[in-house]
């Protein structure tokens, strides 16, 4: 889809503080062959506190930068993976009290990992639809603690801890959304289901959430041949949504300056793939992604901010952005930058 007057206004985040691989490798929390191979540096962890909190101070942030006045919000979404600080609690409402008030629509947008892009397109929609709607804060936090959470044990990816937030805009921004693309494939959904029972209550079958075990359960059930038709199916998906968003913003993979993709590790990544599609490595935010772990459903828009807080964005520069989420669904979208803020770093 191609968009015509949707910028973002503003991007900010609110992350933990780094915890070294490497010292989590020494104190036997992380073995050393996932550190090796899916290449993390370090992750954001935040010792205290709601998951909710650190998308209002995002949200804060952002609304700040974007110099929107409160009012002028129609509408608020909130993403994330995990719990968020209550059980029964509505947290895009919560984030619209502490950040913006007023009568805007507040609602959750929930697709895993990929929650952050979709309630970007949607929202995109939500204000093309109506010349009276000028802005749009959207936000993300996740935090994943134990018992909930065994944050060095999950092979492939190490979470991290925080809070995104980003605001769309009419009539002018940072950056302009040229076009985006999303699409779903749940042809392997049982992968995050394996042969787990069904519960009545959060927590039933026991703390840690294993999601190894799933994978397991779901091999057990179809034949560990199972995962090349999984692999197809998640990269082919992957390329149609790239391709789809080049192409309706009229771009070539020569023109994108940077791309962002999620902070997944190299196990789980095949960048020859990407390589295939035009996707030159040095340009993306993996060396920054590395540092921060897998952020939930906010990973992109913590990118967007560190390119434009650390100035690495110039007028022009095309940008590509890249989510997916276990289930599966997926979205790319190209924007291109139209200012170079002096804004203060909160995504490094």
């Amino acid at each position: 889809m191609r968009w015509n007057d949707v910028f973002i206004g503003a991007a900010a985040a609110s992350l933990g503080h780094a915890e070294s691989t490497d010292q989590a490798v020494a104190d036997g929390r992380y073995p050393e062959k996932d550190r090796d191979g899916d290449g993390y540096l370090s992750v954001r962890v935040v010792d205290h506190g709601p998951a909710v909190d650190l998308a209002v101070a995002a949200g804060r942030l952002a609304v700040d930068r974007s110099g929107h006045r409160p009012e002028e919000f129609a509408l608020v979404t909130h993403s994330h993976v995990g719990f968020q600080g209550l059980d029964d609690f509505a947290s895009a409402a919560h984030v619209q009290r502490r950040t913006i008030g007023g009568p805007a629509v507040a609602t959750e947008v929930r697709q895993a990992s990929n929650g952050g892009m979709a309630a970007l397109e949607l929202a995109a929609a939500y204000l093309s639809a109506d010349p009276g709607r000028p802005a749009a804060l959207l936000t993300t936090s996740d935090v994943f603690h134990p018992p909930a959470y065994d944050r060095w044990g999950t092979s492939g990816t190490l979470y991290g801890d925080g809070g995104t937030a980003l605001v769309l805009s009419r009539g002018a921004g940072v950056a302009r959304l040229l076009s985006s693309v999303s699409l779903a494939d749940t042809s392997h959904e049982g992968l995050q289901v394996g042969d787990e029972p069904w519960t009545e209550v959060s927590g039933g079958n026991g703390w840690p959430i294993d999601t190894g075990a799933r994978i397991a359960g779901y091999v057990r059930q179809h034949g560990e041949e199972i995962f090349i038709d999984l692999v197809r199916r998640i990269f082919d998906a992957e390329r149609r949504t790239v391709q789809g968003a080049l192409a309706d913003a009229d771009v070539d993979p020569a023109d994108i300056a940077w791309w962002v993709f999620p902070n997944m590790g190299l196990s789980l990544t095949d960048w020859d793939a990407r390589a295939a599609l035009g996707v030159n490595r040095d340009r993306t935010t993996w060396p920054w992604g590395r540092r921060c772990g897998h952020l939930g459903a906010g990973d992109q828009f913590a990118a967007l901010a560190y390119l434009l807080e650390s100035r690495r964005v110039r007028v022009g520069d095309r940008v590509l952005v890249n989510g997916a989420g276990t289930g599966f669904t997926f979205t790319s979208a190209v924007l291109e930058i139209q200012a170079e803020p002096e804004w203060t770093i909160s995504a490094d």
